[in-house]
Order: C-alpha cells, then structure tokens, then sequence
C-alpha cells in the first residue's frame, strides 16, 4: 500500500511540474512536445513509465533546438550568424555545467530523483529551444 501512495504522490509531483510549465505559458500555446509528454505519461503514470516518457521528450526537444537553430541560422546575416554561433557555444557551456549539477542534486537511487532530473534537464533544453524560435519568430514576421 505505501508504494501505491508513493507511486501517487510521484505521479502528482511530475503533473506539478508540468504544470509549472503551463504557468509560465499561460498566454502560448501549449508546444506539440509538451502535449505528446501530458499524454505518454496519462498512458503509463509509473515511475519508469515517467522517466521512459522524460527521457523520449528530452530527446525531441534537443531535436527541435537543433532544428530551430539551423533555421535561424540560415534567417541571419554573416555577422548575425557569427554572433548567434557564439551564443550558442556559450549557451553548450553553461547547459553542460547545469547538467553536472543537476545530476549531482539529483544523485540519489530511485525513481523519483530520475524524474527530477529528467524534468530539469527538459526544463533547460525546452527554455532555449523556444527563446530561438522566438527570434525566429522575429525575423520572419518583418
């Protein structure tokens, strides 16, 4: 009975934060990515079902950066492309350092620290990807 509470209270945890997500988009749209993650974990809300569905959307939102980034690249002047390069490797930098910690804060066997990390690492990669398509946004609408 006290993993069936865990397994709920875990379960309520990882809505939260994907709740904290929404909030901060009240106004947006919800992003493909965040809708496909609500519904893999509706399907399997299981630890491992959780951490199977992270691990899935964390993958997809690094592809979505990438893609955004050649599509803005391709937008820029030689100047702003340089820039935007130099940003970016700086940005590598600073996701690469954040990893390490998270993975530090989170080091603890168990699902729930999986999930944590997860979540924060998706949180870092989803920031960025959606602040390039913002500039994206930018240059195509003038």
């Amino acid at each position: 009975m006290r993993g069936v509470k865990f397994l709920t209270i875990l379960a309520i945890v990882f809505y939260v934060f994907l709740g904290n997500i929404a909030l901060a988009e009240e106004q947006e749209k919800k992003h493909p990515i965040d809708v496909w993650l609500e519904k893999c974990i509706e399907k399997d809300s299981s630890t491992a079902g959780m951490i199977n569905c992270g691990v899935k959307a964390y993958d997809m939102w690094d592809k979505e950066l990438n893609k955004v980034y050649q599509e803005l690249m391709k937008k820029l002047s030689p100047e702003e492309r340089k820039l935007l390069r130099e940003s970016q490797r700086q940005w590598l930098k600073f996701r690469d350092a954040e990893f390490k910690v998270i993975d530090k804060i989170y080091d603890f066997p168990g699902g729930f620290y999986t999930t944590q990390r997860i979540g924060s690492k998706i949180r870092i990669i989803r920031e960025r990807a959606l602040r390039l398509k913002e500039y994206l946004d930018e240059i195509s609408e003038e």
